[in-house]
């Protein structure tokens, strides 16, 4: 794999922890233009959706994986060690779809995997292209294994 360049490893930096707030309106908990900050973050970093996503080579593609994927085991991590920080957010989702595959004897997915899958649905819905990469990870990978929404919400 070719080794990432800074300017590559920054963007990652940014798109993760961009990732946290934007969980919310990704998932239409909050509309959008309706807080500045959600406004000006967007104009400073805007999300990581299908139109860029497929420009982008496969090892940037991993990379941004990757970055989400350490983000996710970082806070589940902390939420084992402080029990004060659980809560049904989107991290806990994600561990929690993980952990449904497994026991449901499916493979965890690959990073590899996750990139197949997101560039399979832009192929299969051209029409998509200005979702987010993060809401196409949980219509495929998320939702299918869980019971209910971030906190507790009903899955659309």
């Amino acid at each position: 794999m070719k080794r990432l360049t800074s300017s590559q490893v920054w963007c990652l930096l940014l798109l993760c922890i961009g990732l946290s707030g934007w969980t919310t309106c990704a998932f239409g908990q909050q509309k959008q233009g309706s807080d500045p900050a959600a406004v000006e973050m967007e104009k400073i970093m805007p999300l990581l959706k299908g139109d860029v996503w497929q420009k982008v080579d496969h090892n940037a593609k991993v990379g941004f994986v990757w970055g989400v994927a350490h983000v996710i085991l970082i806070e589940g991590s902390l939420m084992e060690e402080f029990p004060e920080l659980r809560r049904e957010s989107f991290v806990a989702k994600v561990l929690e779809a993980r952990k449904a595959r497994i026991s449901a004897g499916m493979p965890a997915m690959t990073m590899t995997d996750v990139v197949k899958q997101i560039d399979q649905y832009y192929k299969d819905h051209p029409d998509q292209l200005g979702v987010p990469v993060m809401k196409v990870f949980w219509d495929i990978a998320v939702k299918p294994n869980i019971k209910t929404g971030i906190a507790g919400r009903p899955l659309k």
